[in-house]
């Protein structure tokens, strides 16, 4: 039987990469704004000032339009007053560095809190990475991370509700709560998140969260793996190398750990070689008895 240890899939995911470009239509500063420019209005350049929230917006908008980016995030800081996108799109800028503006990820991020304070999702999305991370020199906040993980959960965040789940299973950003991370983590693997799968399974095999049910972990480790995530392959492996309410079957075993080496984790051909190498043994102890015997 293997000695080895059950795998986790214990990785915060990241999403700064999925940032969605908000569009920032002139005219559209909330409740501040009553009346659209006119398309003449719309083609004319920005200036050089701005006279109340509303103008600001407009004049932003035609900054962005020109790709003046660094006459944009002059008026775009009092223009989000009012628009959660203009917020969001100072952040773009500041984060990319676009237009020769200097990157400020610190400046970003509080740019993000104020679009995310606003109810645009990809901007609290965004900042939970962040303050997570604490990316180029951004204020460490694992409390708020953990909230805006939690908060962006759903179908176009999934990697987010593994995130939660992470942080409050270790108690990380909080206490630890283990029942919600168990919950977090089925939902996500209810839509593929293989990451919670791997890590649901873990619970639901140890205890953690609520009852065990090796049958259920074994279900989500069978679903991880089946799409080719190795450490879903790898803890299969053990739960038939182990015999975990199944009968052992090392010959399956060695199959689906072989298949989490060929899938990245050499660790699944390290337990693989080392069941091989016992089962070895084991025939030659048998062989050595049934010699003596005669």
């Amino acid at each position: 039987m293997p000695t080895a240890t059950f795998q986790n899939g214990y990785v915060l995911r990241g999403t700064l990469g999925m940032a969605l470009g908000a569009a920032l239509l002139l005219g559209c500063a909330g409740t501040a704004a009553t009346t659209e420019p006119t398309s003449t209005d719309a083609k004319a350049p920005a200036g050089d000032s701005c006279k109340d929230p509303k103008d600001c917006l407009n004049q932003g908008a035609r900054a962005l339009i020109a790709k003046d980016y660094a006459k944009a995030v002059k008026f775009l800081p009092t223009a989000c007053e009012v628009e959660p996108k203009a917020c969001f799109n100072a952040a773009e800028i500041y984060r990319k560095g676009d237009g020769g503006v200097p990157v400020d990820m610190p400046k970003a991020a509080d740019f993000y809190k104020k679009s995310c304070e606003g109810k645009l999702m990809v901007a609290c999305a965004i900042e939970s990475q962040m303050r997570y991370s604490g990316e180029g020199g951004v204020a460490v906040d694992k409390a708020r991370a953990r909230t805006l993980f939690e908060m962006t959960c759903g179908p176009e965040y999934l990697d987010h509700c593994t995130n939660a789940g992470i942080m409050y299973s270790a108690g990380d950003g909080g206490p630890a709560d283990k029942t919600k991370a168990r919950a977090l983590f089925d939902q996500a693997c209810a839509s593929n998140e293989l990451t919670a799968c791997v890590n649901g399974g873990a619970m639901y095999l140890n205890g953690e969260g609520g009852p065990a049910d090796k049958a259920k972990a074994r279900g989500q480790f069978e679903k991880a793996c089946d799409a080719n995530n190795a450490n879903g392959c790898i803890n299969l492996g053990l739960v038939y190398g182990k015999g975990l309410d199944v009968p052992i079957d090392l010959e399956k075993s060695i199959s689906l750990l072989e298949k989490a080496c060929k899938a990245g984790a050499p660790k699944g051909c390290e337990i693989a070689t080392q069941i091989k190498t016992d089962l070895e043994k084991q025939k030659a102890e048998q062989a050595a008895k049934k010699g003596k015997k005669k």
